[in-house]
Formats: C-alpha cells, sequence, structure tokens
C-alpha cells in the first residue's frame, strides 16, 4: 500500500474550502504529484500534467550542532562506534513528489479550448488534507535529522580510526592541509577526529612532565608546561572555526534570500492555482518557469520550510487538479517515471549485496530521496515497482539492525570493564597511602588503571559518559591527596632543617661555657635532642652537622685542656658519642640514598625493563639496599659493644666496691 498522498495544509492553505470540494465531489481523482492506492479512489480517466516537485529540506545542514572546543585538562576518552543511519525503513511506497512534464506540451491550449466529452463529465476536486499526513511528516523530519546526526558520528569515527596511528607531526601537516585545502563544509569532522587523536597525546605528556616536576620536590601550583605542537594545533584550528563561523553566517543570510524569493514565487503559484480561468499552453509555461526558479532559488531556514513547502504543494496540487492533458501525454511521462524508478531499482539491489558502512547509509538515504522525488507511473506497475524498491531497501535495513546489535553488545561488555576499573580506582583514592613507599605503589598502581581504562576501548551511551566523570572524579581526588601529602612533606623537611639550626645556634653559644659540669648536661640535651629533630636531606643536614659537632668539639676540648684529670675519660666519651652518631649517620645516609634511588625508579614507570639504563639504576638500587643493611648490621655491633662495656665497667665498679668493704670491715 502507498503512503497517504497529501501534505497538509499549512501556512496560506484554506483547509475549509478543500474540505467542502472533497464533500461535494462523488469520486476523487488522484492528482499527479501523488499515486491514489485502490482503497483511496478509482483511477481518473482525466487527462493530467505532471511536474517537478519542490526541494526537500536540508536537514543534515541545518540540524549540524555548533562545534565547541575542549578543555585541554580534560582529555577525553574516546567512544566506541555509534549507531549508524540510514533512510527511514518503509513498509509502503513514499509519497512521490510530481515529475517533469515533456516537451510535448502543445496540445494544452486545444485541450483547454476543446475538453473531451470525459473532460466535460467530470470535474478534478481538490483532495481534503489528511490530519494523519502532518504527524507522518514531523516523524520524518526528526528521523533524517537523527539520521543525519548519526551519519556525522559514522564518519567522525571512520576519520579517527584513520589518524590514530600516525605522528603528532604529521596530523599538524594534514590539519593544515585541511584548512587550505578542503571545502570548509566538508572539513569539520576530520578537523575534529585529528583533534580527538592529538588531545589524549598532549595530556597525558602533560602529565608526565608534572609527575616529574612534583617528584623532584616541585609544587604542582608553581608548574607550567609548553608545548609548541599543541599552540601550533590550535592557531590552525582557530582559523578553521573562524572560516567556518563566516561561511555558516553567509549561509544563513543565503537562506533569508531565498526565503524572501520562495514567499514572491508561492505568491505567484498560488495566483495561477486560483484562478478562475482554466489552464492553457502559456499557464502551464508560466507554471514551469516558475517551478524552475523555485527549484534554483535554494534552501530557506528550517523553521520556514515545513509551511513553506507544504503551502506550495498545496497550490501546485490545486493547479494541476485544474490542469488537463492528453492520455498520450500522461502515458509518456508515466514511461519516463518508470525507467528512472526502475534505474534506481538496479542501484538499490546492487548495494544491498553489500556489507553495511556509513558510505552505504549515505547511498541510501539518496535512493530513498531520489525515489521520492520520481513522479507518478501507471496503476498496473506501481506496486510491483515498489515491492522490489522495498526489498533491497529492507535487505539493507536489516544488515544495519544486526550491526547495531553486534556494536551494542560488544559496548555492553566494555562498559562492564570500565565499571569495574572505576570502582577498583574510587576504593585506591578512597584509602590513602601513608606513607612514602605506599604512595609510590598506589600511584603505579593508578596509572595502570588508567592504561587499562584507553586498552578496554571507545564506548558510547549515557552510561560511557557517567563512568568516565567517576573516573576523572577518582583519579583528581587520588592526586589531589597525593600532592597534599608530599607538600606536608617537604613542610616537614623544612621544619626540622630549621630545628636543627636552632640547636647548631644554642651549641655555639654553648662553646665557650666554663661551667664544665651544666655545660655538658645541656650540651649532651643538645645531642639527644638532635636525633628527633625528624628527616632532612643529606645535601642540608650535614651543613648543619658539621656546625653542631664544631661547636661540641670546641666544648670539649676547652674542657680537656681544663681538666686535665677527666680529659681521658671525656675523651673516650666524646668519641664513644662520635662513633655512636657516625655510626647513626651512616645509617641515615644511607637510608636516604635507597629512598632517593628507589624515588627515581618512578621515572622509568613506562621504560623498557630491559634497556641498561633501567638497568642500572636497579643496580643501583639494590646496592645501596645492601649498604644499608651494612650500616645497620655496623651500628647494632657499636651499640652491643658499648653496652657490654658498659655493664663490664659496672661489674668493675661493683667488685671494687664490694672490695673496699670488705677492707673496712677487716680492719674494723
Amino acid at each position: 500500500m502507498a503512503e497517504k498522498d497529501l501534505l497538509p495544509l499549512e501556512g496560506n492553505t484554506n483547509e475549509e474550502a478543500a474540505n467542502e470540494a472533497v464533500q461535494s465531489a462523488p469520486e476523487a481523482t488522484q492528482t499527479p504529484d501523488t499515486e491514489a492506492t485502490p482503497s483511496d479512489a478509482p483511477e481518473s480517466t482525466e487527462p493530467e500534467l505532471a511536474a517537478e516537485a519542490p526541494e526537500e529540506v536540508p536537514q543534515p545542514e541545518m540540524a549540524e550542532a555548533p562545534m565547541e572546543e575542549t578543555t585541554p585538562e580534560e582529555p577525553v576518552v574516546q567512544e566506541a562506534e555509534a549507531p549508524e543511519s540510514a533512510a527511514p525503513e518503509l513498509t509502503s511506497e513514499p509519497e512521490p513528489d510530481t515529475p517533469e512534464v515533456p516537451a510535448e506540451v502543445e496540445a494544452v491550449e486545444e485541450a483547454a479550448a476543446a475538453p473531451s466529452p470525459e473532460a466535460e463529465s467530470s470535474e478534478i476536486p481538490t483532495e481534503a488534507p489528511n490530519t494523519a499526513s502532518a504527524q507522518t511528516d514531523s516523524e520524518s523530519a526528526e528521523d533524517e535529522s537523527d539520521d543525519a546526526n548519526d551519519e556525522e558520528k559514522e564518519e567522525h569515527e571512520d576519520h579517527t580510526a584513520d589518524y590514530t596511528d600516525k605522528e603528532t607531526e604529521e596530523l599538524l601537516a594534514e590539519a593544515k592541509r585541511i584548512l587550505n585545502e578542503v571545502s570548509i563544509e566538508q572539513a569539520r569532522v576530520p578537523m575534529l577526529a585529528i583533534k580527538d587523536v592529538l588531545m589524549p597525546r598532549w595530556e597525558e605528556e602533560r602529565a608526565g612532565a608534572l609527575e616529574r616536576f612534583i617528584g623532584e620536590g616541585g609544587n604542582a601550583i608553581d608548574f607550567h608546561y609548553e608545548q609548541p605542537s599543541r599552540e601550533a594545533f590550535y592557531q590552525t584550528f582557530n582559523e578553521f572555526k573562524k572560516r567556518r563561523s563566516a561561511w555558516k553566517a553567509d549561509l544563513a543570510n543565503q537562506m533569508s534570500v531565498n526565503l524572501d524569493l520562495k514567499k514572491a514565487l508561492l505568491d505567484e503559484i498560488k495566483k495561477l492555482a486560483e484562478s478562475d480561468d482554466l489552464p492553457t499552453g502559456q499557464t502551464y509555461n508560466e507554471f514551469k518557469r516558475i517551478n524552475d526558479r523555485w527549484k534554483d532559488v535554494g534552501h530557506v531556514p528550517n523553521d520556514e520550510a515545513r509551511d513553506l513547502y507544504a503551502s506550495y504543494r498545496f497550490f501546485v496540487d490545486r493547479f494541476y487538479d485544474n490542469l488537463r492533458l492528453s492520455q498520450e501525454l500522461r502515458d509518456l511521462d508515466y514511461k519516463h517515471n518508470k525507467e528512472i524508478k526502475e534505474g534506481l531499482i538496479a542501484e538499490i539491489q546492487a548495494i544491498s549485496g553489500k556489507e553495511w558502512s556509513a558510505a552505504i547509509g549515505k547511498d541510501l538515504q539518496r535512493l530513498h530521496a531520489a525515489w521520492k522525488e520520481v513522479g507518478p507511473v501507471a496503476l498496473e506497475d506501481k506496486e510491483a515497482l515498489w515491492d522490489q524498491f522495498r526489498e533491497a531497501s529492507n535487505i539493507l535495513h536489516e544488515k544495519r539492525r544486526v550491526k547495531q546489535d553486534v556494536a551494542k553488545a560488544a559496548n555492553d561488555v566494555r562498559l562492564t570493564q570500565k565499571e569495574a576499573l572505576v570502582a577498583e580506582l574510587e576504593v585506591l583514592a578512597a584509602e590513602g597511602a601513608g606513607e612514602h613507599g605506599n604512595w609510590q605503589k598506589m600511584t603505579e598502581k593508578a596509572k595502570s588503571l588508567r592504561e587499562a581504562m584507553a586498552k578496554v576501548g571507545r564506548t558510547f551511551g549515557g552510561p560511557s559518559d557517567v563512568l568516565w566523570d567517576r573516573f576523572k572524579k577518582a583519579e583528581k581526588a587520588f592526586f589531589k591527596e597525593r600532592n597534599t601529602f608530599y607538600k606536608g612533606r617537604k613542610n616537614a623537611i623544612k621544619e626540622a632543617l630549621e630545628a636543627k639550626y636552632a640547636l647548631v645556634e644554642q651549641a655555639e653559644a654553648m662553646a665557650t661555657r666554663t661551667d664544665w659540669a651544666e655545660a655538658s648536661k645541656d650540651l649532651k640535651r643538645l645531642q639527644a635532642e638532635w636525633k628527633n629533630t625528624g628527616f632532612v636531606p643529606r645535601k642540608d643536614s650535614d651543613k648543619a652537622w658539621n656546625k653542631f659537632r664544631a661547636a661540641c668539639n670546641t666544648f670539649f676540648d676547652a674542657m680537656r685542656n681544663e681538666q686535665g684529670d677527666v680529659r681521658a675519660t671525656q675523651k673516650a666519651d666524646r668519641q664513644k658519642y662520635e662513633k655512636t652518631m657516625n655510626s647513626r649517620q651512616s645509617v641515615e645516609q644511607a637510608r636516604k640514598e635507597l629512598s632517593q634511588l628507589e624515588n627515581n625508579m618512578g621515572f622509568f614507570t613506562y621504560a623498557d625493563p630491559k634497556s641498561p639504563i633501567v638497568q642500572d639504576a636497579m643496580k643501583k638500587v639494590e646496592a645501596a639496599r645492601k649498604n644499608l643493611e651494612k650500616a645497620e648490621a655496623a651500628h647494632d655491633a657499636l651499640r652491643k659493644a658499648q653496652r657490654d662495656a658498659a655493664k663490664q665497667a659496672e661489674a668493675a665498679a661493683a667488685a671494687d666496691a664490694a672490695s673496699a668493704e670488705s677492707s673496712e670491715e677487716a680492719e674494723a
């Protein structure tokens, strides 16, 4: 069955008059613009004239969404294959436009001046508008807009796949080539595809530089990183946006001019359609002139197009209702239209054997639009031709549905994988590390989760956007907590260094004191406090330690010179203390060196483990670890020897005391 024939009466049409005409007519004959179904009305014996229909609304271009530039700080995870677009799937023949009439129009005046008896016995009434047709047209326009958006997504994905493996410099050169050589209306999709490929590279490069900067003790607030390739691309991209804005402004202005021209043509065709005189050959030529000018004018704004075209179609139908041609001329027109439709059938049957793709979808849309524009054919050929066209179209739509189902199933699997990765990162961000070693391990884990997220592949749909937002939020929270930890660690080092220098000042002040007993106690107290000041990098700690030790040595040297009998004991104590402090310093130094080397290993996260540089760094870490173990063992041995010596001294003193007591008792 064919679709409803007439468009709804909109704009300047007279719906009540048309309805009255239908009610007063015993039988409605089909207009040349449409083909009535057997259930609608019997074919009229009245000769009819076909003419070309007005152009279709340029839905894809006007439905184009404005371009927005993504912020560099927000890398974007690319999406998976979006559902493909195609011409709307039909179960009945679409409404054909009125065909162009052959050149044999010399008989128009004769037919109008001397109508046949059959012509005199019947009138061609105006069919009433079908209210259901309005809803169909609205839904069709939405489908065309959705199909245009789907088609642009498919083209964008095709370009992204072509650019993924290219180097950055090649993509910059390609962007300039597109700007200078590709038409501005065709350049948007490849330009955005290049941008989608470059943005993650720049963000990864900047993130790596920031990581190194922070690892070297820098503050994220002070971080600045220049990317010449990024600046070069945005110079090209901004010029492209400037040109495209100018092009769209010119297009809008041209459409406004076209609207005024078509409104004037609509008034002219209205006069012809509502004329009391029957059309003649001269009238038909005037109609053809108006119709040709209408087609040549071009597109109009979308918000005006539907009413404008519906009104124009109504008056074209009214004109054809009043126009009478010979059966021979109509048969010639039917034959011409049949040949065109047979060519379209052959073309759609040829592509129906191919796999579905974005290009096939565009071809299918084009063929459906071309079929709709072809005029009517003889009633006995109508259903057979449409069945052949529809069968090939349904084959392509079935292939499209199969491909979309496969893409959706794969997308669901990838979404499940991403959900697990996001949940793992959220747990990681909530736990926190606590100390430096754990932060290093957790940072590696966070990086591996981002890499796994990228390896999963592109996804589409609402859940994909939600997952990506959750991932970015968790990642941002994790690194914010990490930066807070290292910022606090840096402040703690600064406070420890200040405390050491405060002890140096006190020790230097005590170095000149002569109250040896009290000064010794105070100096030993400072030495005990020194041990608890906290961690400081060796290059800063050594400077403070040398000053502190020099002040202590100055005091003890003076005390030894002043106290001869106590000198040996003090010297032994000082040597004992220095040995202990030196041993402790050795342990601290070995531990710091090991920590620094382990931190440096973070820069080789993505390097080849077999690389000579990585191997050498690993050897240094292992050597530092052994050195630390050796220093700790030596320190423990020294402390044990000192404790044993102290115990022996205490035992000897106790023995001397016991001997003295025995002597006193013997004397008593």
